[in-house]
């Protein structure tokens, strides 16, 4: 028994020993970056679905650097590949003009990584070893912290700020142990309570679109990922009214859970019959990749057509539709006469509010507290972290043989779409 007591209590110190070494001296020799004294000025920085996108500029004398690199720091450099512009002696850098584009968060593993934007220069005396110069990254926006959590196969939670050694922007990867409902992907079934949404030949919207969105979170969650519907089955009766903002919201809903993709379900309608198709609408200023996959899975699996539709559209089946200088003074009128407050709806503002408020203020979100009693609010609609939302129209309610297509094929249009988020997350 005293053998064993003595074994114990050298284990135990040895665990220290060992815990008191690594802390002052091998974590100690994880070298220090020597930082210049001039400061990369970031003006910009978002993520938007799961991709972190930052702007920068960068004041330098010697503009005769060989290259340029973004890197994340943890001992071992990571570069993070950027587009950059010279002007004069400023250096613009950003990691694409695309929203839903830049550097993939999930993968990165957990750990603490400095950015830093490095200049690499001749060295005139020994080739083998250019000269390098690391800068600081000075966030100038007014987000300092920032959230972010991965989807649940990665478990992660993401900080984003300076509070470090150097005030340069990090991240701290860590596991998510929240217990709160953090969701991979939303899915938002169109209309719901007294609004039916478009309604001809017999039926009506919500015929199809709960129906439609339940059996796609059954499949998304079939392939482990964690799902959220805006609304549920039964939640409203036939005389309530489905709120759009404020706590809950269906456009609030995804950003409450922090999901990375929001797919909104909708039947569209026209007072043609003749109008017929596919149409799927999306933010502006994307990769449009996911939005072709979308649409072309739907059209081979169900025989659907691209809709015949030409307004805003981008690629076969694939819509944008921003607000024009019209449609903001239309959305606007009649807020003096009833003493609302007008919002700030801008050409940059998506027209669709699922797409638009889901967003953040890469989608032109824009519904604030000016009108919370009669509109609601919208407290994440100038967040640097959005949702990348789709809103799927599927095929058009008024034309008999979309609709004749839809009955009949119900678990086609389910099976495609599941199959283009499998796709789109590399399940």
């Amino acid at each position: 028994m005293k053998k064993i007591i003595i074994i114990l209590i050298s284990l135990v110190v040895v665990g220290f020993l060992g815990y008191f070494i690594y802390v002052n001296y091998i974590k100690e020799q994880i070298p220090k970056i020597n930082v210049e004294e001039e400061k990369v000025s970031i003006s910009k920085y978002f993520i938007y679905g799961n991709h972190f996108n930052i702007e920068g500029t960068l004041d330098v004398l010697d503009k005769n650097y060989q290259d340029i690199e973004l890197i994340l720091y943890n001992g071992e450099e990571k570069e993070i590949e950027i587009n950059t512009e010279l002007e004069d002696n400023k250096i613009k850098f950003y990691l694409s003009d695309k929203i839903n584009e830049g550097f993939y968060l999930d993968e990165i593993e957990r750990g603490t990584y400095f950015l830093f934007l490095k200049l690499i220069y001749e060295n005139k005396e020994d080739e083998e070893k250019p000269i390098t110069k690391y800068y600081v990254l000075d966030n100038n926006t007014e987000y300092d912290t920032t959230e972010y959590y991965t989807l649940s196969k990665y478990n992660n939670r993401i900080i984003i700020n300076s509070d470090n050694e150097y005030n340069t922007m990090n991240f701290i990867v860590s596991e998510n142990k929240t217990k709160n409902d953090v969701a991979d992907i939303t899915i938002d079934p169109g209309h719901g309570g007294m609004d039916g949404g478009g309604a001809a030949n017999g039926y009506k919207e919500t015929d199809f679109t709960m129906n439609i969105s339940q059996k796609i979170k059954s499949e998304l969650e079939e392939l482990g990922l964690k799902v959220k519907l805006t609304h549920e089955e039964g939640d409203l009766s036939q005389s309530e009214v489905l709120e759009e903002y404020n706590t809950h919201g269906r456009a609030v809903v995804p950003n409450e859970v922090k999901s990375k993709y929001t797919l909104s379900i909708h039947i569209n309608k026209n007072t043609s019959s003749s109008v017929s198709g596919l149409e799927i609408y999306t933010a502006d200023n994307i990769n449009y990749d996911f939005a072709k996959s979308l649409a072309n899975n739907i059209t081979s699996y169900t025989g659907l057509d691209y809709s015949t539709n030409r307004l805003y559209k981008m690629f076969d089946g694939v819509y944008t539709h921003n607000f024009t200088e019209a449609e903001i003074a239309s959305s606007l009128e009649g807020y003096e006469e009833r003493g609302y407050t007008p919002y700030n709806v801008t050409e940059n503002s998506n027209y669709l509010y699922m797409i638009r408020e889901t967003g953040g203020f890469m989608t032109g979100a824009y519904i604030d507290n000016s009108n919370p009693d009669e509109v609601g609010v919208n407290e994440y609609y100038n967040s640097n972290v959005g949702n990348e939302t789709y809103l799927l129209e599927l095929g058009y309610i008024s034309n008999i043989d979309d609709l004749n297509n839809l009955i009949e094929k119900e678990d086609k249009y389910v099976e495609a779409i599941v199959l283009s988020v499998k796709e789109e997350l590399g399940l």
